[in-house]
C-alpha cells in the first residue's frame, strides 16, 4: 500500500536524524569533531540517495495509476454514452 510505503520512507528518515543527533554528542565521543563530521556527511548522503529513489518508484507508480484510471475512466464515460 502507499501509505505504508510512505511511513517507512517517513521512519527511515526520522532514524538519519536520531542518528545525526547521536553523533552531535561530542563531548561523549572518542571521535575528533572533523570524523564525525564526516559520518554525517554519508548518513545524509545515504539519505538523500534513498529519497530520490523512492521518489522516483513512487512517481512511476503514479503515473502507471494514472494511466490505468484514464482508461477505466474512459471506458466508464463510453457505456455511460451508449446507455443515454
Amino acid at each position: 500500500m502507499k501509505a505504508d510505503d510512505f511511513s517507512e520512507i517517513f521512519l527511515w528518515n526520522q532514524d538519519v536524524d536520531r542518528l545525526v543527533r547521536v553523533q552531535r554528542l561530542e563531548s561523549l565521543s572518542i571521535h575528533p569533531k572533523e570524523v564525525l563530521k564526516a559520518y554525517e556527511v554519508r548518513l545524509e548522503e545515504i539519505r538523500a540517495g534513498l529519497n530520490a529513489d523512492f521518489s522516483e518508484a513512487m512517481a512511476a507508480c503514479e503515473r502507471a495509476d494514472e494511466s490505468r484510471l484514464y482508461r477505466q475512466q474512459t471506458v466508464l464515460e463510453k457505456q455511460t454514452e451508449t446507455a443515454n
